[in-house]
């Protein structure tokens, strides 16, 4: 099951969005790290320090992969964490929600795309009730059908479907003007996050060359 949109208003300053498998996924993985801090516990300080350090490696694994990527719908914009980087997208930018491999935010120069959130498959349709795809009727197709990542029922339908309705009501209220050429609405920021995988890596290494002292 998919995280469900929220409809309450106002919005809050803050709706966080991850992928429904993220929760076991982190868990799974720092699971695997006790067990092999566990199993790998030797006789001699350095293998103690490398049962350690494997451990700690596969629970970060799980943190930088599945835990800390997410979608952030904020005040000011969109926010997407993915494991090595973090763009921010004022409201003003978008010019396009997209969800036909992941939810992707498009501005007028490029198109950002969530890690977090992939599009789901095709069983999703199959789980999906009729509420999630009546919920989705303004961007059904001709035919009436719905894209699978736009089921409000998965999380990537859910992200997309708050951005487009926030997004839609800035722009029906006029507190977003989109035809508007003398408002900048500031720029879109992205910077480079790599240091939860390089801790991963760093770690793992330091795992494998202390296992052979």
């Amino acid at each position: 099951m998919g995280v469900m949109p929220k409809t309450h208003e106002p919005a809050p300053g803050r709706e966080t969005y991850r992928a429904a498998s993220a929760p076991w996924l982190t868990g799974f993985l720092a699971a695997l790290g006790l067990l092999v801090l566990l199993s790998g516990w030797g006789h001699t300080v350095p293998h103690h320090v490398a049962a350690v350090c494997g451990g700690l490696a596969l629970a970060g694994l799980g943190y930088a992969l599945y835990w800390r990527p997410r979608l952030e719908v904020r005040t000011e914009g969109v926010r997407l964490v993915n494991p090595a980087r973090t763009v921010s997208i004022p409201w003003g930018r978008i010019v396009d929600v997209r969800t036909r491999f992941a939810v992707t935010i498009a501005t007028e120069e490029h198109a950002h795309s969530s890690f977090a959130l992939p599009a789901s498959g095709a069983g999703s349709a199959l789980r999906a009730g009729a509420d999630a795809v009546n919920r989705n009727h303004p961007i059904a197709r001709p035919d009436g059908s719905v894209r699978v990542g736009d089921l409000t029922s998965t999380a990537s339908g859910a992200a997309a479907h708050r951005v487009r309705t926030l997004w839609q009501r800035k722009i029906d209220t006029g507190e977003l003007d989109v035809f508007a050429t003398d408002k900048d609405p500031g720029p879109v920021r992205s910077h480079v996050v790599a240091g939860p995988l390089a801790a991963v890596v760093v770690l793992g290494a330091a795992s494998v060359l202390l296992y052979t002292v």
